[in-house]
């Protein structure tokens, strides 16, 4: 069998509660069961889906919802969120029954046309509609950070899609369309500072760090040779001052990425641009480190703009 099913649905089918206790059946949790084999080759995320699935079926005006539809669409999530190990539903707000069950939270929700799409079948919020269903759960930081990660550019060959989860437009057409939802206001709060090109939780980290000391905003996605489509881009950056700001995860520490990061930042310098290059430390440390050195470097590049200016009009 490729389904997983409840404890009821089998029952339904004259299946006894001793053949469930069986070593060819595994129990998946909330009353959800599966064939061994099915179970012990499924993915984490694969065994998820597998339970909301069976669930559905047992509520059939159901959904996926919340956490457990963040993690259908594989988005990240607060560490503290991570240890939720329920499952989570929706159902209509006027729903005439009530999903119950040990494992399972059940929530009451009025949707928009459009706010459910399908994964594997099974029906899920779009991303979009998951984040602000988060957004009781999340602090508005943490809402800028979902948002960052929906709107920006998809790589096709690493996550198999080309369009962005969602826009800028559609988080605000959302917002303008369910008023009185628990949480929009922090939503919209949060729809102010979300930004399209920050591809990891931590370049919107370190944008939200520069912002909090009051230093400007940087650019996102900036090439070291506007105009040319082949240029490098730097992760953040003030091209006007020709500061180029990169966040390096831990794969930009394969010797292959290390190559390629070389030459672009060669590219960078070579056009009289200074480039600042930040990683996992730093973000440990909350960027304050990065912050002084950004703040530092603005300071010296604006002297020396203002300086190159007074040399102008000395000479003119």
């Amino acid at each position: 069998m490729r389904q997983a099913f409840t404890s009821g649905a089998a029952q339904r089918e004259g299946v006894t509660r001793a053949r469930l206790q069986r070593k060819d059946v595994v129990p998946l949790g909330s009353g959800v069961y599966a064939a061994r084999a099915l179970a012990e080759t499924s993915t984490p995320l694969a065994v998820l889906t597998l339970k909301a699935e069976a669930l559905t079926r047992e509520w059939p005006d159901a959904w996926a919802s919340h956490l457990t539809a963040a993690r259908l669409h594989n988005l990240w999530l607060p560490g503290r969120l991570l240890d939720d190990p329920r499952v989570h539903l929706s159902q209509p707000a006027n729903a005439k029954t009530w999903v119950r069950r040990e494992g399972v939270c059940g929530h009451r929700v009025s949707l928009r046309p459009g706010d459910l799409t399908t994964r594997n079948n099974l029906k899920v919020t779009t991303p979009a509609r998951t984040w602000l269903d988060l957004a009781s759960s999340c602090t508005v930081r943490e809402l800028i950070i979902l948002g960052d990660q929906l709107v920006r550019h998809p790589y096709p060959r690493f996550e198999g899609r080309t369009q962005p989860h969602a826009t800028p437009a559609d988080l605000t057409n959302l917002l303008a369309e369910t008023k009185g939802t628990a949480g929009r206001r922090r939503c919209l709060t949060a729809l102010t500072w979300i930004r399209v090109g920050a591809d990891s939780v931590q370049e919107t980290l370190l944008r939200l760090a520069l912002i909090r000391v009051g230093l400007p905003e940087p650019e996102l996605q900036v090439p070291a040779l506007p105009g040319t489509r082949s240029s490098p881009r730097t992760d953040l950056g003030y091209a006007e001052l020709k500061i180029a700001i990169q966040y390096e995860g831990d794969t930009h520490f394969i010797p292959a990425q290390q190559r390629a990061d070389q030459r672009r930042d060669n590219i960078f310098l070579a056009e009289g641009w200074v480039v600042l290059r930040f990683n996992a430390e730093d973000a440990r440390e909350g960027f304050r480190r990065a912050v002084n050195q950004v703040r530092a470097t603005l300071t010296a590049r604006n002297a020396r703009s203002r300086a190159r200016e007074g040399a102008l009009i000395t000479n003119r």
